[in-house]
């Protein structure tokens, strides 16, 4: 396996935008079958800039014999557009090159992070990442959990209160079964969590029944509160999955 780095610089919209792609020598199949688009005759720049330029692009693959450029689109962000699906062995001599987190977002361990300026709901924060082709943060590590907060909650201009100033939802929650905690992207039970002292609610059943949500506090612990209420919204998106 080899790999390579291309580096493209693109201007748009009065904006520059840069991204890192890394050269797979191999194309994976389980990684090849939802394409965006298919073109011919496009120069390896090119393509890679029609992939910087859509957020729901995950890679792009490229023929240098015949200049064929397929834009590759998350699998589990498939959207109602025409999406084209196509065989493995029409990707044969075509190299693939995964693209890195975008501008105005950040990379830990493999994955992408970006927190929105404004404030939503608990659903309408979901719907704002699923914009992106992102998904609320799923955290799996304390090392995960304390680098999140330090680097999008904890500040100096946080009030006194840690639970109302400085906070961020996550995609925990339990909507679906209380008491049952689990991460709405990939609708698995948590295996870490980091619950502050006092929570969660269940301890208190009359408060439990309208907390179904999980924020994360400044100092990386979680909270459950309503789902309705106005909180920070923390996107997530990983290019080493379909």
């Amino acid at each position: 396996m080899v790999y390579v780095l291309l580096e493209l610089t693109v201007h748009t919209r009065a904006q520059y935008k840069d991204i890192v792609y890394l050269q797979n020598n191999i194309v994976e199949s389980t990684n090849s079958s939802l394409s965006m688009f298919d073109l011919q005759e496009v120069s390896l720049v090119k393509c890679g800039s029609l992939c910087l330029l859509n957020q729901c692009c995950k890679e792009f693959l490229y023929s240098r014999h015949n200049q064929r450029c397929i834009g590759v689109h998350f699998a589990d962000f498939q959207s109602t557009s025409a999406i084209i699906s196509l065989a493995f062995s029409s990707f044969e001599g075509m190299l693939a090159y995964q693209k890195g987190c975008e501008n105005g977002w950040l990379k830990f361990n493999g994955h992408c992070y970006k927190k929105s300026s404004s404030k939503a709901t608990w659903a309408n924060a979901k719907l704002e990442c699923q914009k992106m082709c992102a998904y609320l943060v799923e955290i799996e590590s304390k090392e995960e959990s304390d680098w999140l907060a330090t680097t999008f909650l904890d500040n100096a201009n946080c009030k006194s209160d840690p639970f109302f100033d400085c906070t961020a939802w996550t995609g925990g929650n339990d909507l679906d079964t209380e008491g049952q905690y689990k991460w709405d992207h990939s609708n698995t039970l948590m295996s870490f969590t980091n619950w502050h002292y006092h929570e969660p609610s269940l301890g208190n059943p009359n408060q439990a029944l309208n907390k179904d949500c999980i924020d994360m506090l400044r100092d990386g612990v979680w909270n459950d509160r309503p789902c309705s209420y106005l909180n920070s919204v923390i996107c997530e998106k990983s290019f080493n999955k379909k």
